[in-house]
């Protein structure tokens, strides 16, 4: 990655014709490829070298004392990667970013960071790879760029319990069409009800994760895994059984929750017996999964959530 060694980075990098003109180099900094190439690591910084050149594409400042950016980068408009990981950042304000639009990769690893405010990361078109692993993140990002492909949020205090976020925030990947990996291990999930909106997105393979989430709370959950879970085991609420007609009752809070598991009905229902469907126009809902070994297909909702989606 961009945050090597100088050493390696001198047989890798390739240099432009740019850098066969001479740029001056920070003090205390590596240039492999001045101008293209900064690397101004481990010197204590407070701030940014001033005679950092402008046309530098790629720089890092990691493992220093940078307390804020708020100005200090808005010169540098040809960007493309850039880490701020191992510093001392705590919050990232508004438009701290807005004239870096040629990012592609920020590292933001191992801060202080509590909240990505809203507009934070606005005009950041191209980014594509974003790090927040190891900060004090209660909750995920939200208005994040749709160029967005990998986010790691590791090692951050993202749960649903009292303590951190409560809940998974029903469109926090909707948004995010290119996303392909989100890595999410070492925080503190709480599998209960408020869970459903990721495991549907976990059921659905529409991300990969770097590893199996792992269940923090409740206690009869901790250390299984999420997908080792019903939907009836995380959230028995969602079967409210009527002593006489035993019908599926589903709010219309957790019929939002599982919209994402959803598909119309494409044929007739493979129950021959209808003593137990009576009027379940509103509550039945007819889904399509793919599991590990087994594919459920045309199942209707009220069987499904007896059954373990996954081989246990």
């Amino acid at each position: 990655m961009l945050w090597c060694r100088c050493g390696v980075l001198l047989v890798l990098c390739i240099c432009p014709l740019a850098c066969l003109i001479p740029s001056p180099c920070p003090p205390g900094c590596c240039c492999p490829c001045p101008g293209f190439l900064v690397l101004c690591e481990s010197l204590g910084l407070r701030s940014l070298p001033r005679s950092v050149p402008l046309s530098t594409s790629a720089l890092s400042v990691a493992r220093n004392q940078l307390c804020n950016v708020d100005h200090l980068l808005r010169p540098f408009s040809d960007l493309q990667e850039l880490s701020l990981s191992h510093n001392l950042l705590a919050r990232f304000p508004r438009g701290a970013l807005r004239q870096l639009g040629n990012l592609t990769r920020l590292d933001l690893e191992d801060n202080r960071i509590s909240a990505i405010q809203p507009g934070a990361l606005q005009g950041l078109n191209k980014l594509q790879v974003l790090t927040l692993k190891g900060n004090k993140l209660t909750r995920l990002p939200v208005n994040l760029p749709l160029s967005l492909t990998h986010l790691d949020l590791s090692s951050n205090c993202i749960s649903i319990n009292s303590n951190c976020l409560r809940s998974v925030p029903d469109s926090a990947f909707d948004s995010l069409p290119r996303l392909k990996s989100v890595d999410l291990t070492n925080n503190l999930w709480v599998c209960e009800c408020d869970i459903l909106y990721l495991y549907g997105w976990l059921l659905n393979g529409r991300l990969r994760m770097a590893t199996d989430l792992v269940c923090s709370e409740p206690v009869r959950f901790a250390h299984r895994l999420l997908l080792n879970l019903s939907v009836m085991d995380i959230c028995p609420r969602v079967l409210k059984s009527n002593e006489r007609t035993q019908q599926l009752d589903l709010n219309s809070a957790l019929e939002r929750k599982l919209e994402t598991l959803t598909v119309k009905p494409t044929g007739p229902s493979p129950f021959k017996n209808k003593r137990y469907l009576g009027n379940l126009s509103k509550v039945c809902v007819i889904i399509t999964l793919t599991c590990v070994s087994k594919h459920i297909t045309l199942l209707l909702f009220f069987n499904c959530i007896t059954l373990n989606l996954l081989e246990q």
